[in-house]
């Protein structure tokens, strides 16, 4: 009979301890919910950067879905598909993500194996930018841009014949974006120059990385995202 009644004694102690548990979790914050929407290269790094940031943001990556019939690939690819993609994604009443980390441009630069002209225009790819801004910031989503990583034109345009892409395009886009996020406010996190540091021998093909350049690369990015949240949680920055 005592050993019955220290059994229950011991489940309802437990119990209490459970409770009180879930209370106290309860009371912590939570922890800022961050969207990332890119080409390949962040779908590359996604992986090592979710493990880096681990504890500090609930981070969910673009995936393959279907929206009022509309189907949008994992990859964000260029500006134009990006803004057909947020047109639909952002009217969704339980997409509310905290921060939004943001990069369109390497697909807006290839030149088109056909009538040999870019993609996306330098003036539509600015137009597109300021329209994808507008709709996120309506959201009152904290829009982190990462700049378009490295093209190196001997390396690229030797790999891959039927998309030629050039490094002095790649620098007027990324010029766009900074003028963008200088008048939009937009905290930005410099992937190209950190990547372009890393040397010509990180390549895998055309523009995709090693996986250790990948780790590094999320690494980054995971340092410079923890600044922004945290200047962003003290009231610091804009």
């Amino acid at each position: 009979m005592n050993s019955i009644k220290h059994i229950g004694s011991f489940l309802r102690t437990a119990f209490l301890l459970v409770i009180m548990a879930t209370g106290l979790m309860a009371m912590l914050p939570a922890k800022p919910g961050m969207f990332v929407l890119g080409d390949s290269i962040s779908i590359h790094y996604g992986p090592h950067l979710a493990k880096f940031l681990y504890g500090t943001v609930e981070m969910e990556q673009k995936q393959a879905e279907t929206i009022n019939g509309k189907k949008f690939s994992r990859n964000g690819g260029d500006s134009r598909r990006v803004l057909a993609y947020l047109s639909e994604k952002l009217e969704q009443p339980g997409f509310k993500p905290d921060y939004m980390l943001l990069n369109c441009g390497l697909h807006d630069i290839g030149y088109d194996s056909i009538t040999h002209k870019l993609k996306v225009p330098a003036d539509e790819y600015r137009h597109n930018l300021e329209k994808i801004f507008t709709m996120i910031r309506k959201k009152k989503i904290s829009i982190i841009w990462v700049t378009t990583t490295p093209v190196v034109d001997s390396i690229h345009n030797s790999r891959i014949k039927e998309l030629q892409r050039y490094a002095k395009d790649l620098a007027q886009y990324n010029q766009i974006a900074a003028e963008l996020c200088l008048k939009y406010a937009v905290n930005t996190i410099d992937l190209h120059d950190f990547t372009l540091k890393l040397g010509n021998d990180a390549y895998i093909d055309n523009v995709h990385y090693k996986e250790g350049i990948r780790e590094l690369q999320a690494a980054y990015i995971a340092g410079a995202l923890k600044e922004i949240i945290k200047e962003k949680t003290n009231g610091i920055a804009k």
